[in-house]
């Protein structure tokens, strides 16, 4: 039976990541599946490709924590790899005097976590940053972003492949079983061939899968994924002047969503400048804005389309601070699904409880895609002796 020292489960952003992080240091034999003909087709390649600052999360935490470290280590990368990314800014706008509250509260919270150069604003001063947007308050917060992530996961490929790591697409990972040490790990091709091989370790980055994944380790890891539809419209900033936007991120307030009688918040539809083609083949800040995402309890984690909201559930809700908008500018676009994780409102990376020679990295919805590589060298250093 074919060897392998290192099996990393998942190739989304945080996988590829950890497979370059352990590679360039040297560690021999790291190998990376993934199920999909692409990599990051689905939560790394299905979101909103906003680099968070770190606003929302409680102090302590590891998403606090990894997403205030990552912020820079993203916006080095990709500009030391040729990445498009901006640093848009981004306003957190309130409405009314509750939601002005909720932004008192966040500025203790981004104090608490060390987001800096955030500071409140009021409906004059947001006039100045984006002339369209009509709110009572706001959150100003420099170092939120947007970048082109099909051409950061590229980059993180090839960086890993150029260090040594595998990376073997169109192949999941059907079963893990703990033997003598390791595990054998049982694959299927997109042809439907089997195959198992030994492993001295495993990583658990599956995204939305991470829960079942777990569960084929150790069965009695009871982690469980529901899977969050956040489903998109878009706009033509460039058809009325009053309706344009300068570039910046506009965020609301949270607003609470139900998941299985529980009570969460989800940081809502906002508008987020998207990257457009130069003529001179370049990334720029385009003329679309995207209008989302939703936060929609679904019950397969492939399904984007069944009962999607129409434009007028996007319309009404951001209406209240972005009046200009007609019905008829938005256009449907695409949807994803992200991996909430029951009863838990955090990042789980930790050893397996019987099986200390796979770690899992479970829930990583948002902010994963800011904190990548702060939590592939969180991964290096804690379980892998790195620095």
């Amino acid at each position: 039976m074919e060897k392998i020292p290192i099996t990393i489960i998942g190739g989304g952003v945080v996988g590829l990541a950890i497979a370059r992080e352990l590679s360039s240091r040297g560690v021999a034999g790291v190998y990376l599946f993934e199920k999909n003909l692409y990599l990051g087709d689905e939560q790394s390649g299905r979101n909103s490709c906003v680099l968070h600052a770190g606003v929302y999360y409680t102090p302590g935490s590891l998403k606090a924590r990894l997403c205030v470290e990552g912020n820079p280590m993203l916006y080095d990368f990709c500009r030391a790899n040729g990445v498009a990314c901006f640093n848009t800014s981004k306003i957190i706008v309130a409405v009314d005097e509750a939601k002005d509250r909720m932004l008192d509260s966040y500025l203790k919270r981004c104090a608490a976590n060390g987001v800096r150069g955030v500071k409140k604003i009021l409906s004059s001063e947001i006039l100045k940053i984006e002339p369209n947007v009509r709110a009572m308050s706001a959150l100003y917060v420099p170092p939120t972003g947007v970048l082109d992530v099909p051409e950061y996961v590229k980059a993180l490929a090839r960086q890993a492949a150029d260090a040594g790591a595998g990376i073997i697409k169109e192949t999941e990972v059907v079963g893990v079983m703990s033997v003598s040490g390791g595990f054998v790990v049982k694959t299927r091709d997109s042809l439907g061939s089997e195959d198992e091989f030994h492993t001295e370790s495993v990583i658990n980055s599956a995204g939305l899968y991470a829960d079942e994944i777990a569960a084929m380790v150790n069965p009695a890891n009871s982690w469980r994924v529901a899977p969050l539809r956040g489903e998109y419209y878009r706009y033509d900033s460039a058809l009325r002047d009053d309706i344009e936007l300068k570039g910046t991120c506009v965020y609301q307030v949270q607003e609470p969503y139900e998941l299985d009688g529980k009570l969460y918040f989800g940081i809502g539809i906002h508008l987020t400048p998207t990257l457009d083609i130069s003529p001179d083949g370049t990334r720029k800040i385009g003329r679309y804005v995207s209008v989302g995402p939703t936060s929609i309890p679904v019950e397969n984690k492939h399904d984007y389309e069944s009962g999607r909201k129409d434009a007028r559930y996007f319309y009404d809700d951001v209406k209240r601070f972005f009046p200009n908008l007609r019905l008829d500018d938005l256009q449907p676009d695409y949807a994803g699904n992200r991996a909430k994780l029951k009863g838990y409102d955090d990042f789980v990376i930790r050893r397996d409880e019987k099986y200390p020679d796979c770690v899992h990295l479970v829930g990583i919805d948002s902010p994963g895609l800011t904190s990548s590589l702060a939590i592939a060298r969180y991964v290096s250093k804690e379980f892998f002796g790195g620095k």
